[in-house]
């Protein structure tokens, strides 16, 4: 199928063309007793701010100029949904709107682009996120987010009464609730292994794994990173573990795609899924679902249209999930180009480098504590941190109020999650421990 971009430009160069971006004067002739309407102006067109050089000393100030948020704000709140940048949002707009300019010359032919996702493969948008995580097209499926996955997972193996499930105990609900209705719908049996808080011992959390198995053990169900302690979890020893006990070893990675690597090959996961809207900075709407092709045929479809029982093409029979906005995908396609054009390691080494500095400073304040990792192996670009005394709530109203700064409240045992990504700088970083000082210096 052509894209939609594509087929707007070969408009462009006939009359149909002029038709659809309004250079006709009527779109209806008065000779045949109807009344003329004037043709619709062209849109404003989008004009991209400038690129800049890599070796610029002001590079990072000039991405965040990249995105819409509000000069003097400082947005931490990436862990639950990313700031799109601007070209990503604009691509999104830009195919609506082409969408409703050429709808009538939808012919379901090879000349037209399709309207609709949810029922074809887009192969060149599933190599471009293989491309992110180390798989191939057709290990890779595009849902609309990691609860999509997390569902197929849960509800399309087979298990009996007495199978038992291990996941945390810190699970978020899209990763855990289809695993709680199999236990409760067919007598499965699911345990949760309690990780520490902090947790700073990969070999303790593989441990408790270990312990945890038992000969009716069928499903190892963990996060690759835990979305309200942001444990980075030892995820390829954990899927080790899972096959040395025979269990299927699945990985929700919701907050991982965009801020850590994510090798999934090397992982050797038996199934994985994401949200690309957090660190990826895509539209909401999209989400990303993995199976190797040779565990494929151990799940069963659960959201079925016309291709759920076509196995030969791999993941595409998990695509099937009805009528959707293509335009979201495009916008997935422009928030992959971003984050490969600034670099994936950049942005790693970047976001790491402004979660390190928080780190290191909230541990010289009286009174302040981490409750997310800081061990190298088990720590991102997200700080979890509170202060004795201080309502998580609270905590989070004075960083707002005092300086625009927005992290998000967790829980007064775990104070406020602070995520930071690369609309964010080091005076930002520092003001934050500014106000940490001082609200810790008063319940001194």
């Amino acid at each position: 199928m052509l894209k939609r971009r594509g087929f707007l430009s070969t408009l462009s160069a006939s009359s149909l063309g002029a038709a659809v971006l309004g250079r006709l004067p009527l779109l209806d002739s008065p000779s045949v007793g109807r009344p003329a309407v004037a043709a619709p102006e062209p849109p404003r067109a989008y004009e991209p701010l400038p690129w800049p050089d890599d070796s610029d000393p002001a590079f990072w100030d000039r991405i965040r100029d990249q995105f819409y948020i509000t000069p003097g704000e400082a947005y931490f709140n990436t862990g639950t949904l990313g700031a799109t940048p601007r070209p990503v949002l604009e691509r999104v707009i830009e195919e609506m709107r082409v969408l409703q300019e050429t709808i009538t010359r939808w012919d379901y032919t090879e000349q037209t682009p399709n309207w609709i996702s949810g029922y074809s493969p887009e192969t060149p948008l599933r190599e471009k996120v293989g491309k992110l995580v180390n798989a191939s097209a057709d290990e890779i499926a595009l849902t609309q987010n990691a609860t999509f996955g997390m569902n197929f997972v849960a509800h399309g193996i087979d298990l009996k009464a007495g199978d038992e499930i291990i996941t945390t105990d810190q699970e978020h609900p899209g990763g855990v609730c289809g695993w709680q209705e199999r236990a409760k719908r067919d007598g499965a049996v699911w345990k949760q292994v309690k990780i520490p808080i902090p947790a700073n011992d990969p070999d303790q959390l593989v441990d408790l794994f270990r312990q945890a198995i038992t000969p009716r053990t069928r499903v190892l169900a963990f996060p690759h990173i835990i979305s309200s302690t942001m444990v980075v979890m030892p995820a390829k020893r954990l899927s080790a573990l899972a096959h040395e006990h025979g269990c299927l070893a699945i990985v929700d990675g919701a907050q991982a795609v965009g801020q850590v690597e994510v090798n999934l090959h090397d992982m050797g996961c038996d199934a994985y899924f994401s949200s690309p809207h957090k660190w990826l900075l895509a539209p909401a709407g999209n989400g990303i679902f993995y199976i190797p092709r040779e565990k494929q045929d151990l799940f069963w479809t659960t959201l079925c249209s016309s291709e759920w029982d076509d196995h030969k093409q791999g993941m595409y029979r998990f695509m099937q999930y009805g009528t959707g906005n293509p335009a979201l995908q495009a916008g997935l396609d422009a928030a992959l180009d971003f984050h490969f054009r600034i670099g994936p390691e950049r942005v790693r080494q970047r976001m790491r480098s402004l979660a390190d500095r928080l780190r290191s400073g909230l541990q010289q304040i009286p009174g302040a504590k981490i409750s997310s990792p800081v061990h190298p192996e088990l720590c991102g670009a997200v700080v979890v941190w509170r202060i004795e005394g201080v309502p998580a709530m609270k905590l989070e109203n004075e960083l707002w109020t005092r300086k625009w700064l927005r992290p998000r409240a967790v829980g007064d045992n775990l104070g406020v999650r602070q995520s930071c990504h690369i609309y964010n700088n080091e005076a930002q970083i520092d003001t934050t421990l500014e106000i940490a000082r001082d609200i810790a210096a008063k319940r001194a």
